[in-house]
Order: structure tokens, then C-alpha cells, then sequence
């Protein structure tokens, strides 16, 4: 009975206002619809896209991140390689000018390192600024990756500065004396014991039958002290 008087009163309204109106139904008490019959209990199970998109990008980021894993992998492998063959496209005199060019001062190491799977030239340097910085050089690029003040260094300054030889120098000379091999450290070491601030240079080269050489230079003369293959040979 409640259902007809509703609807009676909804037409009556469209009738006498001259425009339309909807009608409706109010479910009774046994869960009928307006017309009587049933109300339908079929429940729609359609999965959202946005749950669809979240489970595809989590696929993709997984297989994004072994794609990348791979890559570093690979590049880290070659950098590695590179590194103990010498085998870099900026050389140790270019990288060396970088540095200086990027901080003038004494480069008291160079070498040639792997950093984040990059093959890189490192430094040391005692700039003019009396302060030691650590110097970066893209060893395929040369571009400066690095240049940052080093306040942990607490090398003796004045083995740098009594050192008659610069880096590059001794790189030559370690280059001849291992037999025309490519250089790939050089650094400045203090003679603590002889109590003297001269200091010697030990460098490191590797010649084309990958023959890699160990020599020791006299600090102000760069003349050879001791020079050892990985064959054991001792010139």
C-alpha cells in the first residue's frame, strides 16, 4: 500500500509542476524491487586497472633492476680488466694534466682505480692552497668526476715539497725502466727511517705481454733503485 501512494504522489507532482519525473521504488521488507520482483545478488568481480598497472610495474621494475644489475655487472668486469691491463683511453701524463689543470699544486699519487664499476684516474694532491685534495679523472672520458678538500690526509707536507720530481715525470721514467709498459700507479713515499723529507716514488707499469713491473725511484733524481717483475726477476 506504501509503495502505491509514493508512486501515486511522485506523477502527481510531474503532473501538476509540468515536468517529469522519476520514479522510484523502496525495497519492502522482503528485499522486493519496485515492480515486485526479486532484487538481483550478482556482485561484480572486476579487478581495477590501477591494481592491474601496480602488478605490472612491480614486474617490470624487477626485471628493470636485473637488466641493471647485468649492465653494472659488465661494466664492472671491463673496468677491473682495464685496470689491472692498463688499458685506459686517457693516459697517465693526460690524466695528470687534468689534475693539475684542475688543482695546481704536487701530485704525490696517481692511479688508476675502479670506482662504482668507472674506470678512474685517483689522486693525490698538495695544492698551492697548502691543502690536500683528492682529485677523480674519467679515466675514458677525462672529464673531473672528483675534486674534493681531504682533511683526513695528514701526509708529511714537506716530503712533497722536497721532492724534485713531479708525478708525471716519474711516470716517464717508470715507463722506459719497465721496458716501454703502461703506467698505472706512481706514488710518493716518506723515508721515515733515514729521517730525511726526500722521500721515494714507487711506481707500478704493465708492458704489452702484460708483464707487470714494481720499481723504486730515488725521490729527487728518479733514478731506478729496485726494479721487480711479477716473474720474480730483479734488474
Amino acid at each position: 500500500m506504501k509503495r502505491k501512494v509514493i508512486i501515486a504522489t511522485v506523477t502527481a507532482a510531474a503532473l501538476v509542476g509540468g515536468g517529469t519525473a522519476t520514479a522510484f521504488g523502496v525495497a519492502g521488507s522482503g528485499g522486493d524491487s519496485a515492480e515486485g520482483k526479486p532484487a538481483s545478488s550478482s556482485q561484480s568481480h572486476t579487478r581495477s586497472a590501477e591494481h592491474d598497472d601496480d602488478r605490472g610495474d612491480g614486474h617490470d621494475d624487477d626485471r628493470g633492476d636485473r637488466d641493471d644489475r647485468a649492465a653494472d655487472g659488465k661494466d664492472g668486469d671491463r673496468a677491473d680488466k682495464a685496470e689491472d691491463t692498463g688499458a685506459a683511453d686517457v693516459s697517465f701524463a693526460r690524466a695528470a694534466q687534468s689534475v693539475l689543470k684542475e688543482v695546481p699544486g704536487s701530485i704525490t699519487e696517481l692511479e688508476l682505480d675502479t670506482d662504482h664499476n668507472t674506470l678512474v684516474w685517483e689522486a693525490d694532491v698538495l695544492g698551492k692552497d697548502n691543502k690536500w685534495h683528492e682529485v677523480k679523472i674519467d679515466a675514458t672520458k677525462g672529464d673531473v668526476v672528483t675534486n674534493r678538500v681531504d682533511t683526513h690526509k695528514d701526509d708529511d707536507r714537506s716530503v712533497a715539497r722536497a721532492a724534485k720530481l713531479d708525478a708525471a715525470e716519474v711516470g716517464k721514467k717508470a715507463a722506459d725502466a719497465g721496458k716501454g709498459g703502461t703506467v698505472t700507479s706512481v706514488s710518493l713515499e716518506d723515508d721515515a727511517d733515514d729521517g730525511a723529507a726526500k722521500g721515494h716514488w714507487e711506481a707500478e707499469t704493465v708492458d704489452k705481454q702484460g708483464t707487470e713491473h714494481e720499481l723504486v725511484l730515488d725521490g729527487a733524481s728518479g733514478k731506478v733503485l729496485d726494479h721487480e717483475s711479477d716473474q720474480g726477476d730483479d734488474d
